[in-house]
């Protein structure tokens, strides 16, 4: 029913999730600084490093992603259940946006599904979103001073442009590597070094921008979906033809 590589992909979603639940709730340095959302938020970001290995969008979407809608939903301070919404889950979700772990999930699912053959792209949409957002609140929330719009201060905008950059640069080498090796086919092909490097500055600009201007948890949906696009726009001659009607469509 399930191929080897969906069954390896599930098991290490699930297993990386959970130790990064356990580190958050567990670690004493994680515990006394309160920043319990954004270390979930940003390594969980880390799963674009495994999803490579599934077969299947359907086991990926509704399968490794999709679940946690529900059970985000469930801790949410809008559940009725009070074991839930008491759980270090529940406490985690509640820390700052009420339902920014649930967009995050949605986030993930629409992308696992519809960006399965380009996966590079959804990868770099999933890293702009948990590094780019996660950093930017992290480290506003710590040493920013200077306001810039509403609560978002200049160093917290800059370590989204920042972050967002590298994090994205990284994926593209890593995806790049899997492809020389045979091991995985990107669909995203002659990119190089001068491409990768302006299109991550236009996306770093872009992520910076839409992070500075969405309120609220929104942005874990807009950023995410909106990288997509934009990187299929500007990567259009990169992308093997096929997929190019599939993903117009898809949008």
């Amino acid at each position: 029913m399930f191929s080897d590589g969906d069954l390896l992909g599930l098991a290490g979603v699930y297993v990386y999730v959970a130790i990064i639940v356990l580190m958050a709730s567990k670690l004493k340095f994680i515990r006394n600084a309160k920043v319990h959302r954004k270390f979930v938020h940003i390594m969980v970001g880390n799963i674009v490093f495994i999803w490579w290995v599934f077969d299947s969008n359907y086991v990926m979407a509704f399968l490794a992603a999709a679940p946690f809608i529900p059970l985000l939903l469930l801790a949410s301070p809008y559940s009725n259940i009070s074991k839930l919404k008491d759980s270090f889950l529940g406490r985690t979700s509640g820390e700052s946006h009420d339902l920014g772990l649930v967009y995050y999930a949605i986030s993930w699912t629409i992308l696992a599904f519809f960006l399965f053959d380009l996966r590079l792209i959804a990868s770099i949409a999933i890293v702009s979103m948990a590094y780019g957002d996660g950093m930017g609140g992290l480290v506003g929330r710590k040493i920013g001073k200077k306001r810039l719009l509403g609560s978002k201060t200049i160093e917290g905008t800059t370590a989204v442009f920042i972050a967002t950059l590298v994090s994205m640069l990284i994926v593209i080498y890593f995806y790049q590597f899997l492809n020389d090796q045979g091991i995985f086919v990107s669909n995203v092909s002659n990119l190089n070094f001068e491409a990768a490097l302006l299109s991550s500055i236009t996306v770093a600009l872009f992520v910076s921008v839409v992070e500075l201007l969405t309120p609220g948890a929104i942005d874990n949906l807009v950023i995410p979906l909106g990288t997509s696009i934009l990187l299929f726009l500007i990567w259009e001659p990169y992308i093997t033809e096929g997929l190019i009607l599939s993903f117009t469509i898809a949008v």
